[in-house]
């Protein structure tokens, strides 16, 4: 089993964009954080910021959708050179068809799942899927605590796979 590196650059000094990934170069996704202030309670990137991070690195570029309308917002990242796109399930209404234009548009398609969300959600789906991101804290703010049963629901995850 490998390990995948995608650093968030929710935290990066945005005056200083390039330098801030060329720090994790050898990483192997950039990680954008999108969150939109109704499926969370936070506000961060729009697509202007991917552009900024597609020209400014060579890696490719994981972009996690916090949004409560992912089926309008996945296309404008597809179109801004998202090469991950990770929705949630719970703000979801056709993951399948979601997954279908993720792929169409030739990128990696994902699911996150909240710390209260079952991986049992994903029986019908995960053949389907490139990746699974397992929230291991509520998502919407950095800083938080681990919350220890994400360990247990790894290994589900890992077992339905």
């Amino acid at each position: 089993m490998s390990v995948v590196i995608s650093p968030s650059i929710l935290n990066c000094d945005f005056g200083h964009l390039a330098d801030e990934l060329a720090k994790i170069s050898n990483a192997d996704f950039a990680h954008v954080d999108v969150m939109d202030n109704h499926f969370v309670p936070n506000l961060s990137f729009g697509v202007g910021v991917l552009s900024q991070v597609k020209r400014a690195t060579g890696l490719p570029v994981d972009v996690h959708l916090m949004v409560s309308n992912p089926e309008e917002c996945v296309p404008w990242y597809l179109d801004a050179g998202a090469d991950v796109v990770s929705f949630h399930w719970e703000a979801q209404t056709h993951a399948r068809r979601l997954v279908s234009l993720i792929h169409e548009a030739g990128a990696k398609a994902a699911v996150a799942l909240n710390p209260a969300t079952p991986v049992s959600c994903l029986e019908e789906l995960v053949d389907e899927l490139d990746m699974v991101l397992v929230m291991t804290v509520n998502p919407g703010f950095g800083g938080q605590g681990f919350i220890e049963g994400s360990l247990a629901k790894l290994r589900r995850l890992k077992a339905l796979c």
